[in-house]
């Protein structure tokens, strides 16, 4: 087999490759030459990143504030539990006097 035949059949074994892929995702997917049309492509997939970033990010910090909400909460029934502990004592103490 000479290169060229071998470049051939690597690209078409590529091309039915891709047209498996596709076929599996429901979406055909087509060869983009023109390097404008590469640039933009690549522009909106990182503009899609950027927005699940951006939606990581927000999901992120709506857990930091609840954490720390629930925090001060257990703080807070930690320091009334002590404190009727401690009451309790006391009463019992001053029972059994």
């Amino acid at each position: 087999m000479n290169t060229e035949t071998t470049a051939s059949t690597n690209q078409e074994e590529a091309a039915k490759s891709n047209d498996r892929q596709a076929g599996k995702s429901g979406a055909k997917q087509r060869v983009i030459s023109h390097p404008g049309d590469v640039a933009g492509l690549v522009m909106m997939q990182i503009d899609a990143v950027n927005a699940k970033k951006d939606e990581l990010t927000i999901a992120v910090k709506g857990l930091a504030d609840t954490a720390k909400q629930l925090v001060r909460a257990y703080a807070q029934q930690a320091a009334v539990i002590q404190n009727l502990q401690r009451k309790i004592k006391e009463l019992e103490e001053n029972k059994g006097e």
